[in-house]
């Protein structure tokens, strides 16, 4: 697929159009914003990194049953993403007091809060992104309250994977930013998950391993942005994702009147030297793993408790690599 058309140019990614009108190509830039991207400055290798990052947190987060938008990695700084209908919503989560929250309310900065607290922001560069509520937000037909319910339960599960992810590599969760698409009549997680949309502390040396660094001039942002990649690497791994393709049908032994069925019509319309018509089911799926063998047995398991009934049916599958689909 060729980038055609730029349909969007954000502070840290624009979006191009594609061959195909459900699909989009997304490209970080090098570019480090503050401010609401009042402050703007081109750092190299930014957006390789963020790439890098937001690819292993979005396999990690497919891997656990989160569905998003990513279809593929296609070089260094782009991927191909469904093309989802925005909710104009910034959905913030806190763990711990930080940012704006410990300004506005004067709270300690540090403070871990009893449970997360969920904020909503009007994604609307003109009116500067202001703070919305629930009611605001519904009143403006922005979003739905069954689509808000979705929202919150899909943000409350990202946030304790990914506390236990981050914490098994010595980072603290602060923050984040996700924000959420329709797609297909259901809403999945879209746009990106890197250290330009949360806060992580060492938990060691409690110093900013996210764009703090940036915004407070505390030092080099990509060296940071490295770092938390180097731990994400080491412990998750190199995922990636197959596309998967598993066809059932019934065992030689078993009759399938079905297919005599369908093969009788065959025959009665007049084509002739069809025989052994099976009827059959097809799933295709993505899945992730580390290699092609643990994406195998984790679709057999899927196939003998969910997919085939063993007593009658048998199945065959094909695995391919998403990097080499086409």
């Amino acid at each position: 697929m060729m980038s055609e058309t730029l349909l969007y140019s954000g502070k840290a990614k624009d979006l191009f159009s594609t061959d195909d009108p459900e699909v989009l190509k997304m490209i970080y830039k090098d570019q480090a914003t503050a401010l609401n991207g009042k402050r703007k400055e081109q750092i190299t290798g930014k957006g390789e990194v963020n790439y890098e990052i937001s690819k292993l947190i979005f396999a990690y987060l497919s891997q656990q049953g989160i569905e998003t938008h990513l279809i593929k990695n296609v070089s260094e700084t782009e991927q191909l993403v469904k093309k989802v209908t925005i909710i104009p919503l910034e959905v913030v989560l806190r763990n711990v007091v930080a940012g704006s929250f410990a300004r506005k309310f004067g709270q300690p900065l540090g403070q871990r809060l009893e449970q997360p607290i969920i904020e909503y922001y009007y994604k609307n560069d003109a009116l500067d992104d202001p703070a919305i509520n629930i009611s605001q937000a519904t009143a403006l037909k922005l979003v739905t309250p069954t689509e808000v319910a979705t929202i919150e339960a899909m943000t409350k599960q990202i946030n304790t994977l990914l506390i236990k992810l981050f914490n098994e590599i010595g980072i603290d969760l602060i923050d984040f930013k996700l924000e959420f698409g329709r797609y297909q009549g259901r809403l999945i997680l879209a746009d990106e998950f890197s250290p330009d949309n949360c806060r992580l502390w060492d938990q060691k040396t409690h110093s900013s391993l996210d764009k703090d660094v940036f915004r407070q001039n505390k030092g080099d942002l990509v060296t940071v942005y490295e770092t938390v990649l180097q731990r994400l690497t080491k412990m998750i791994g190199v995922l990636q994702m197959y596309n998967v393709q598993v066809y059932v049908t019934y065992k030689d032994s078993v009759l399938d009147p079905q297919g005599q069925a369908v093969q009788g019509a065959i025959q009665r319309l007049g084509f002739e030297g069809i025989s052994q018509m099976r009827i059959g089911k097809f799933f295709e799926m993505q899945v992730t793993g580390t290699d092609q063998a643990t994406v195998i047995e984790k679709v057999e398991a899927i196939c003998d408790r969910l997919l085939a009934n063993p007593n009658m049916e048998q199945y065959r599958y094909d695995v391919q690599l998403v990097e080499d689909a086409k």
